[in-house]
């Protein structure tokens, strides 16, 4: 029985990806024969994110962008807790990149104890 699983949502952008998962603190490893393996079954992966102490996780290309797959299994982080921080940090790098393209700076910028982002924002073009 194959404990591999996918994540139903994809990161479209690469770069952004990669951008949250270095804000979070992970390495990241790129080569030709990754994969992600339970034992029985593997899963081509396009890279890695090296979780210290444990199993990697790892990301692949769909067709409607980055998929991440896994064997929660052998991997020691809480799932939900990972999956939750990572979809934060992607659209916290993703909301950023469309504020700058507009013309915005970022003039304050807090996380509560819930782990929620607070910004305030000027509009420095016109």
């Amino acid at each position: 029985m194959s404990h591999i699983s996918v994540m139903k949502i994809a990161f479209a952008d690469r770069n952004l990806l990669w951008q949250a998962l270095a804000d979070l603190g992970y390495e990241i490893e790129e080569g030709d024969d990754l994969k992600i393996t339970d034992g029985t079954k593997s899963v081509r992966v396009d890279f890695l994110v090296k979780v210290p102490y444990t199993e990697s996780i790892g990301f692949r290309k769909g067709k409607n962008g980055w998929h991440l797959t896994a064997d929660w299994f052998r991997v020691n982080l809480d799932r939900k807790t990972f999956e939750n921080r990572l979809k934060q940090q992607y659209a916290y790098r993703s909301v950023m990149k469309s504020f700058v393209s507009q013309g915005f700076l970022v003039t304050e910028e807090a996380r509560d104890e819930k782990q929620q982002i607070h910004l305030v924002l000027r509009r420095t073009q016109f």
